[in-house]
């Protein structure tokens, strides 16, 4: 059961790492006139995400973490749609959008450096509770939004900060993939 959901985790860490490094240089060299163009796509992607969760939803076993994820993609479709709508305020949706993804993905490192990290046996595990919680502080200062008005810094701040989400990423699936003991088998840390 650990290992399958290690796998996964893998899996996850790899697409996350790669979507956020290509969100992230996307965001930081998008000129100033494109930024419209940028929120209506990325306002879409939200709103197709979200449908193609909720189709899923529809087909699955419907145990709870189908539900979770089914209002998850409600939180989704919502913000999908507060992007679109709310265009003229962009700055603001978009510190706070970025801000609270930030925030969950530090969370959810943070999980993962507790639970599989620290039971991985690997040296040097509590670096990525340290980085969990420096993408977190990240996620907090772009949803306050205190130093930048303009929409092109904040595109840069946004950028810099997803593209740090993604080595965080990095090292999240270098620190939780546990060592082969000296028996030859694999461990979770259990003696």
């Amino acid at each position: 059961m650990l290992f399958e959901s290690l796998d996964k985790l893998k899996r996850n860490s790899i697409m996350s790492a790669i979507l956020l490094t290509v969100l992230g240089i996307i965001v930081m060299i998008c000129p100033r006139d494109r930024i419209p163009m940028l929120t209506l796509v990325f306002g879409y992607t939200l709103i197709i995400i979200a449908i193609v969760m909720m189709l899923n939803f529809f087909a699955s076993k419907k145990s709870l973490m189908d539900y979770i994820k089914f209002v998850g993609a409600l939180a989704l479709l919502i913000v999908g749609a507060c992007v679109l709508i709310f265009r003229d305020d962009l700055l603001r949706v978009l510190a706070w959008l970025f801000g609270v993804l930030l925030i969950l993905d530090g969370a959810r490192t943070m999980f993962h450096a507790f639970t599989y990290a620290r039971r991985s046996q690997r040296k040097g595990w509590w670096v990525l509770a340290v980085l969990s919680l420096l993408l977190i502080v990240a996620g907090i200062i772009v949803f306050l939004n205190p130093w930048w008005d303009t929409p092109n810094m904040l595109m840069k701040v946004i950028g810099c900060a997803v593209l740090f989400s993604a080595v965080v990423s990095g090292f999240r699936l270098l620190w939780t993939w546990p060592l082969r003991n000296a028996k030859g088998g694999n461990d979770d840390g259990d003696k």
